[in-house]
C-alpha cells in the first residue's frame, strides 16, 4: 500500500513538473506565434489584392450583423488604394470540407465585380486530391469570375461565374464553393 502511494506521488510530481515546463515554455512562444500568423495574413491579404496599398478590418457592428446571416464568414478587410475603397477581401471557411473547414482568402474589385484574387489559407484535405485547390492553377479558375450571381463549378469553366470542378475532388470543390458563395453573399450585404 505504501508503494502504491509513494508511486502516486512521484507521478503526480512528475506530471506537475512537466506541465509547468510546458506553461512556461508555451508564455514565450505564444507571442512569437500569434505575431509570425499576423503576418502570413497580412502578406496574403497583399498577395490576393495586390493593387490595394492598405487595408482596413470592416468595423465590428458591420462584421457582426454580417456573421449573424452568413455563418462562413470570419472576417472582411476593406482594399483601399490611396485612402479611395476598391474592394474587399473575405476570409470565409469553405464548410465541410473531405479534411474538414477550408480557409481562404476571397478579394473583390467593387468597381469591376470581379474577382481578383483567392487563396487557401488552411486545410486537412488529401494531398493530391482535394489538396488541389490550393494550387494556383486552380486560383485562376476563381479569378476573373463575376460576383454578380452565385459560381457554380464547371469541368469546362467558359462562363463569367464557373469555377474549375476537379474530378475526384467533389467533396473539396463543393467546400471552396460554399465559402467562395458565402463572400459573394457578404458582399451584397455589404451594399445594402
Amino acid at each position: 500500500m505504501k508503494e502504491t502511494i509513494r508511486l502516486t506521488v512521484r507521478l503526480f510530481l512528475i506530471t506537475a513538473i512537466a506541465g509547468l515546463i510546458l506553461a512556461f515554455a508555451n508564455s514565450f512562444t505564444s507571442p512569437v506565434i500569434q505575431q509570425r500568423e499576423k503576418q502570413e495574413y497580412e502578406n496574403a491579404l497583399k498577395e490576393v489584392f495586390a493593387d490595394a496599398d492598405k487595408f482596413e478590418t470592416l468595423e465590428e457592428g458591420k462584421l457582426n450583423s454580417i456573421k449573424t446571416k452568413i455563418k462562413n464568414i470570419e472576417k472582411v478587410e476593406i482594399a483601399k488604394k490611396s485612402d479611395k475603397t476598391v474592394g474587399y477581401v473575405f476570409k470565409t471557411l469553405g464548410k465541410n470540407g473531405y479534411g474538414g473547414d477550408i480557409s481562404m482568402l476571397m478579394a473583390i474589385n467593387t468597381e469591376s465585380q470581379t474577382i481578383v484574387g483567392f487563396k487557401v489559407l488552411k486545410h486537412n484535405e488529401t494531398p493530391g486530391l482535394g489538396s488541389r485547390v490550393t494550387t494556383p492553377e486552380y486560383a485562376q479558375s476563381v479569378v476573373g469570375n463575376k460576383v454578380t450571381e452565385h459560381l457554380v463549378k464547371n469541368l469546362h469553366p467558359d462562363k463569367d461565374n464557373d469555377i474549375q470542378a476537379i474530378t475526384g475532388t467533389t467533396i473539396s470543390v463543393n467546400a471552396v464553393l460554399n465559402g467562395l458563395n458565402a463572400a459573394i453573399d457578404a458582399l451584397a450585404d455589404l451594399g445594402k
